[in-house]
């Protein structure tokens, strides 16, 4: 035996495995693509069994608005919490696995985090199920057999709004340089996620075995992320009295009592910050109509409430979604985001910083008879 090996017990005997570099890179993107499990279990958040959804491979990636795909991403996959996850391969004889891939996933990252509008990762989904001759509901099982597929496109979508994203850059062996550089990345970034999974290559005859080796979830990566937690009512609020003004908690509460007289539910977030989206009752269902955020512990960072204008515009209807917006249009820092939405057919997602109204008891009001107009 040369190298290291695994030995493998088939009844009384011993099979050993022993390592073996991958023919091609191809091979490599196709055992990922056939068996996610060995990225999903070491890289996945929360207690459950870890998976991962492939929503394509080759996947395109644009650089602007409404573009043609101007890269294209070895794989896209999503998580049981709605995460994208952008998977990258390169094999260790590949000169660019120093330094180019990095630059190469920030770009698809930082692009497809902008660009990607969320009919298009569901189009790619239905693609797949269409040459794999299954349904849409099928794959989702497949991630979770008790998933909401409304819930889950919406927890894609909201992810990408907030930047929610994993990337991993897979190799058969990680250069100690590169492994450095993701470590680094992955303590800066937040909530972005960067990891390394080097997936070593066992072989004997016909049995094969993969071994993962994450890189990337430091100690200090881990801790200044602390993804997995449950946010309530009380830790958001005790968390927004620590970073927001007094008046901007006045705005928060009267946001969560607007929700509890006339929505349907609160729906907390379990990422790094604070987060909460206001349900309401439109055309007999239950729709988020509004997702606030406290900031981060970065100073540079304010608490802000997001409309749901995508969402909405297809329960309410065109009137009462143009009513509603005619009237947030008043607010002046709102005046320009709507105007974009509007040209956009709706498809934005108007943003507003609490500290910008919370002195304003007129703006306030408008806010809260625009949520109504929407609602029954």
């Amino acid at each position: 035996m040369s190298g290291d090996g695994i030995f493998f017990r088939v009844g009384d005997d011993l099979v050993l495995l022993e390592e073996q570099q991958y023919d091609s890179e191809s091979l490599l993107q196709e055992a990922l693509a056939r068996y996610p499990e060995v990225l999903a279990g070491p890289t996945t958040e929360g207690d459950g069994e870890g998976r991962l959804l492939l929503l394509g491979r080759e996947a395109g990636v644009p650089s602007a608005e409404g573009g043609v795909r101007t890269f294209s991403l070895d794989h896209l996959f999503i998580d049981q919490q709605g995460v994208p996850v952008l998977v990258e391969v390169k094999r260790s004889s590949d000169t660019r696995i120093r330094r180019e891939v990095i630059g190469q996933m920030l770009d698809y990252a930082a692009n497809g985090v902008k660009y990607w509008p969320l009919s298009l990762l569901r189009q790619s989904l239905e693609a797949r199920a269409a040459g794999e001759e299954k349904s849409v509901e099928d794959l989702l099982a497949e991630l979770q057999s008790d998933l909401d597929p409304d819930d889950f496109w919406k927890a894609v979508e909201a992810n990408l709004i907030a930047g929610r994203i994993r990337m991993i850059i897979v190799a058969d062996k990680l250069p100690a340089e590169l492994v450095r550089v993701i470590e680094f990345l992955n303590e800066q970034m937040n909530p972005a996620e960067v990891l390394g999974v080097e997936l070593r290559q066992f072989v004997a005859g016909s049995h094969v075995a993969y071994v993962p080796r994450v890189v990337g979830r430091t100690v200090v990566a881990v801790d200044k992320k602390s993804i997995g937690r449950r946010w309530t009512r009380d830790s958001f609020l005790e968390i927004a009295n620590e970073r927001c003004s007094d008046v901007e908690v006045q705005l928060i509460e009267q946001l969560f009592a607007h929700v509890d007289t006339r929505g349907t539910k609160l729906a907390w977030g379990s990422g790094a910050n604070p987060g909460v989206g206001g349900w309401y009752n439109i055309d007999g269902r239950s729709t988020v109509v509004w997702v606030l955020n406290t900031s981060s512990d970065s100073p540079t960072t304010r608490a802000h409430i997001v409309f749901y204008f995508a969402d909405l515009v297809g329960r309410a209807g065109l009137e009462r979604m143009e009513e509603a917006a005619s009237m947030l249009e008043q607010i002046p820092v709102l005046r320009q985001k709507i105007v974009d939405s509007r040209a956009s057919g709706w498809k934005k997602y108007p943003s507003l910083y609490l500290s910008d109204v919370a002195s304003n008891p007129a703006a306030i009001k408008t806010i809260f008879d625009a949520i109504l107009k929407l609602v029954d």
